[in-house]
């Protein structure tokens, strides 16, 4: 994928592009293309399907994520301004998502998230200590993608035995390159199956309920108001997306930089004191969420006028490699005193389990280097990385 886009034209006096995020591309392209584009535009329309808008002025990008009254999360995603599924509770605006987020915060609080920090750090290692010997490995399918999962299936209480089959879902919901499913059909299938088995989960849980989020989310009440079957279903969906994908993602960069980076692996391994703080810079400096909202009203946006019920993309890296707002925002710096970022959004839908996500995050990278603190890129491999969210394909590491 190139970096460079060539104008279609012009619509409504702003430049136009085939801007396609499907795509995938060589490693880092993505943040690279939204350097350049944030270098040269505050904002442009993409002419993909039935076109989007989208802003590429940090502070703007920001500030449209904290107004929700203007720009609803009733969709989140730029080519589907009326999603087929309903995800619970981003795709609601308060006063409904404030209610929601109140209800799940008891268990992503800090001392919630606190509490289970034995628990992750021993699946971390058992995962880790598995792989020392062996020499090298893809570490994302043998332990980005398994260690977060296995965490979040046992807050939800889903069977372990399900982890590959959940994998192979998270991959073509939101991994496949438009080459690879042009008419969407494989991702619709993925969808199709994930929602028969959460229909499943809801009603073994109805008959027999457990000691799990899942069973504690059907004793909760909304205005009064028992949780319906129809929300609970929109609400294990989005559960399963969010849990099952940005922690993996993350921790193949955290990975991936430090095998490239070896002064920096040499700093965290005879200091772990500076770990939190280049976790914070990974997932500034890497971020890979383009979220997008859907306007309520005519509104300029980043110099777009955007009318009323068009999309708009608002991608988070152009707000966190923004150089007005970080001095040399494109490296990480172990040292930087602020971050200050939005990886985690920004606003009222900004990620509830952010927490659970850092605790994660620093354990695998804490963890990784106390047992594996000498490894690289091994050669012979071509690093590309998904569109859509940006994560690494695969990551072949040998130590």
């Amino acid at each position: 994928m190139s970096t460079t886009l060539e104008p279609d034209g012009t619509h409504d006096g702003l430049p136009a592009f085939y801007f396609d995020n499907r795509l995938d591309g060589p490693v880092l392209s993505h943040l690279q293309r939204w350097d350049e584009l944030a270098g040269t535009h505050t904002g442009f329309r993409s002419t993909v399907a039935g076109g989007y808008w989208v802003a590429t002025d940090g502070p703007a990008v920001q500030r449209a994520l904290q107004d929700w009254q203007t720009f609803s999360n009733t969709s989140v995603t730029a080519l589907e301004p009326d999603p087929k599924f309903l995800w619970i509770p981003e795709m609601l605006d308060p006063p409904e998502h404030t209610a929601w987020r109140r209800l799940l915060g008891r268990y992503f609080s800090p001392a919630a998230v606190a509490a289970r920090e034995p628990e992750i750090r021993r699946t971390a290692t058992e995962l880790i200590d598995a792989l020392a010997d062996r020499g090298g490995a893809d570490v994302l399918d043998d332990f980005a993608r398994r260690f977060p999962t296995l965490i979040f299936m046992r807050l939800m209480g889903l069977p372990e035995e399900d982890l590959p089959t959940f994998l192979a879902w998270i991959h073509d919901l939101l991994h496949l390159s438009h080459a690879e499913d042009p008419q969407g059909s494989r991702q619709l299938s993925a969808m199709q199956a994930v929602s028969a088995y959460f229909d499943e989960q809801i009603a073994l849980r109805r008959r027999a309920p457990r000691d799990d989020l899942l069973s504690h989310a059907m004793a909760w009440t909304i205005d009064d108001q028992p949780i319906s079957d129809r929300d609970m279903h929109a609400f294990c969906i989005l559960m399963f997306q969010a849990g099952f994908d940005t922690v993996p993602i993350s921790i193949g960069w955290a990975l991936y930089h430090f095998a490239t980076h070896p002064e920096q692996r040499a700093e965290i391994v005879a200091d772990p004191a500076l770990i939190a703080g280049g976790v914070e810079e990974i997932l500034r400096v890497y971020s890979f969420v383009v979220p997008a909202r859907k306007a309520t009203r005519d509104v300029e946006i980043a110099g777009c006028p955007v009318r009323a019920g068009e999309m708009v993309m608002l991608p988070l890296a152009v707000t966190n490699r923004d150089p007005h707002r970080y001095e040399n925002p494109l490296e990480v710096d172990l040292h930087r005193s602020s971050t200050n970022h939005i990886a985690f959004g920004s606003g009222p839908h900004r990620c509830l389990g952010s927490h659970l996500a850092r605790l994660e995050l620093t354990t695998a990278v804490r963890e990784w280097h106390r047992r594996i603190p000498d490894y690289r890129v091994a050669p012979g491999q071509e690093l590309r990385q998904h569109g859509n969210m940006y994560g690494l394909q695969s990551l072949r590491l040998e130590w």
